[in-house]
């Protein structure tokens, strides 16, 4: 699994749409190949019963696309809507196994992300190194002044939310606290990120209180 938080879940989401195209475009090779020979048999002078095959085979065919296009776009649907940070099969239901895994998969995403981001040699991370990560992204290098501001006061803003104890340093179980906040955002704890829940307001208190109540339980599960 990724280590690079977010960004490398969000790779790994795009990732999933190049497999379901690849997947598709092989199929649809695989039929193009058969409508080849079909065609070559066409040309061919063909008595009823090789006719009859023909029209069978033709149908078969049909089926078969139709399939390969509900199967790419059922794997559009799933890839498009959320992605798992989570590595194996666990049940958010049962608790005894899926709190340690869930801890560790945190730990993992939030560790990820603090060597990745992390610049300065200082342990944690501090709010230059947070916004530079943030705001480096390849779809915000063109930015105006005006927005590069705006996005860098949210940063700011979504830094604050995250370093709850306020001393300026993100640590690693602060990450781990977001990172439940963020798989919340839909109002479930499953191990998941929601596509639709990526906009959610990191600098809300519900935000700050789910990082902090996450920080509670570490803290209970450490002792």
């Amino acid at each position: 699994m990724s280590t690079n938080g977010i960004y490398g879940q969000m790779q790994a989401w795009l990732n999933k749409h190049g497999e379901n195209m690849s997947s598709y475009s092989t199929a649809l090779d695989n039929i193009e190949k058969q409508l080849s020979e079909i065609t070559k048999q066409l040309q061919n002078n063909l008595n009823g019963t090789n006719k009859s095959e023909i029209s069978s085979k033709l149908n078969d065919i049909e089926i078969e696309q139709l399939q390969a296009q509900l199967d790419y776009l059922q794997g559009e649907k799933e890839a498009g809507q959320k992605f798992s940070f989570m590595e194996g099969e666990y049940d958010p239901t049962d608790g005894e196994s899926f709190i340690p895994a869930y801890i560790e998969q945190t730990g993992k995403l939030a560790q990820g992300d603090m060597e990745t981001w992390e610049t300065d040699g200082e342990e944690g991370i501090s709010l230059e190194e947070y916004t530079n990560a943030q705001l480096g992204a390849p779809n915000l290098t063109e930015m105006t002044d005006e927005q590069y501001s705006a996005a860098s006061e949210y940063a700011k803003k979504s830094f604050e939310a995250i370093d709850i104890d306020g001393d300026g340093i993100l640590e690693k179980n602060e990450l781990q606290g977001f990172y439940a906040a963020l798989d919340n955002a839909d109002g479930a704890v499953d191990g998941q990120f929601d596509i639709n829940s990526m906009g959610a307001d990191l600098t809300s208190e519900k935000f700050a209180r789910n990082i902090q109540a996450f920080q509670m339980y570490l803290g209970e599960d450490n002792e």
